[in-house]
């Protein structure tokens, strides 16, 4: 019985806001198609079908080849058509999507033998759980009006413990000077 009503039973307390996250919402200001592509680059989404299934549409012929032709002309001139019509069909490409999301914690994993995601990760979950809190938490989070980095910069700067331990994270932390992109490089000082 309790197998079965588990079921319906919420996993978690219940939120006071639903909560809807659309990934793609930070690209709506842009053209649709500029949205989608900006997102396959950042996060390594398929936005379109694959080369391959344009092709199987092309010779199951769904994709007109007379709309084809005359857009490769068009974009292309008649004199080099055959080639760029060739290579739409035919090249090999190398459509593999890297996405940018994870590239740093890669480097640090592979090039740095550092697993930042179980040395940072306990951490800043705690952190950002209470700084996020949606009215469980026995004690509020010390906002600051300026946002979360400002908050926990105040708290280390305020408290006797803080969340750093080692004086190079309390000083990266407390310098307002830097941000994410000079962490990118292990070399920095």
């Amino acid at each position: 019985m309790l197998h079965h009503i588990k079921h319906y039973l919420p996993s978690q307390t219940p939120l006071k806001d639903f909560i809807h996250h659309n990934s793609l919402h930070a690209f709506q200001d842009k053209l649709f198609y500029e949205g989608i592509f900006t997102a396959a680059t950042i996060f390594g989404y398929q936005v379109t079908l694959e080369l391959k299934d344009y092709r199987q549409l092309y010779s199951e012929g769904r994709i007109r080849k007379d709309v084809v032709k005359e857009i490769v002309e068009k974009r292309k001139g008649v004199i080099s058509a055959d080639f760029w019509k060739s290579c739409m069909l035919e090249k090999k490409y190398d459509c593999h999507l890297a996405p940018r999301i994870g590239w740093l914690r890669s480097h640090w994993n592979t090039r740095l033998n550092f697993d930042i995601d179980n040395k940072v990760q306990p951490l800043l979950f705690r952190i950002l759980s209470s700084y996020l809190d949606q009215g469980i938490a026995i004690q509020k989070f010390p906002l600051n009006e300026k946002g979360f980095l400002a908050s926990i910069r105040d708290l280390q700067k305020n408290s006797g413990e803080g969340f750093f331990k080692t004086k190079r994270a309390k000083d990266l932390l407390l310098n307002e000077d830097i941000g994410v992109y000079e962490l990118y490089d292990p070399c920095w000082k």
